[in-house]
């Protein structure tokens, strides 16, 4: 299981041991998988993440109608919007509202007839300025199921967030991206020993197929 090759045995001796219990409520949020994160001719921001990418659309196709699926945009009207945060990364400044880089991938199959819902964010975590911790609790979410990129970055924001907010983070570990193998490895630790619990994507659908 992903949870058994990303676990730390130092931080297990720090106290960090317990395992999450997926609740009855399940959600699915997609973290970012927008042109301007997976087309290099967009953004410099963009990665290689063809293999997520074909994971997150597999578990969208099999969990379809058995739960809610949020995707989440990055994106500015102005880089006044992004704060202090485009000191850091400049390249935010190609994440503008109305353009390619803010649209989602087109191998996602999003659906706004089955109820698919797109949330606009400014900021690493998926729930920082934006209505999803609202729309999760009147809907009666108790447990996010997270792909996305990047690991590193907003995936691993949304999901500390997550915890925060009382709802069980459980990673998709093979649906998730990162420009750099060391940080996605290295935060799917982190997050598997302190926040969250890793799941593969076919854990997640056997899941599903199962009634979760």
């Amino acid at each position: 299981m992903a949870r058994e090759k990303y676990t730390d045995q130092a931080n297990r001796l720090g106290g960090f041991y317990g395992d999450l219990k997926l609740g009855s409520r399940p959600a699915l949020l997609i973290v970012d998988f927008q042109k301007g994160f997976t087309q290099p001719r967009l953004s410099s921001l963009a990665g290689e993440f063809d293999e997520a990418i074909n994971a997150t659309s597999e578990i969208i196709s099999n969990v379809r109608g058995k739960m809610p699926i949020i995707f989440t945009i990055c994106g500015y009207s102005s880089k006044l919007e992004a704060g202090r945060w485009v000191e850091k990364c400049t390249a935010l400044e190609d994440l503008i509202l109305g353009t390619e880089a803010c649209e989602l991938d087109p191998r996602l199959p999003f659906s706004c007839e089955s109820g698919d819902l797109v949330i606009f964010k400014r900021m690493p975590s998926a729930f920082f300025g934006t209505s999803l911790c609202a729309t999760l609790n009147s809907i009666g979410v108790d447990t996010i199921f997270i792909a996305g990129c990047t690991t590193s970055g907003c995936v691993r924001a949304s999901v500390v967030d997550a915890i925060q907010y009382g709802f069980g983070p459980f990673v998709i570990e093979d649906a998730c991206a990162d420009r750099s193998l060391t940080q996605h490895e290295s935060n799917l630790v982190d997050m598997q020993s302190k926040y969250a619990q890793l799941v593969s994507s076919n854990e997640v659908i056997e899941l599903v197929s199962v009634g979760v």
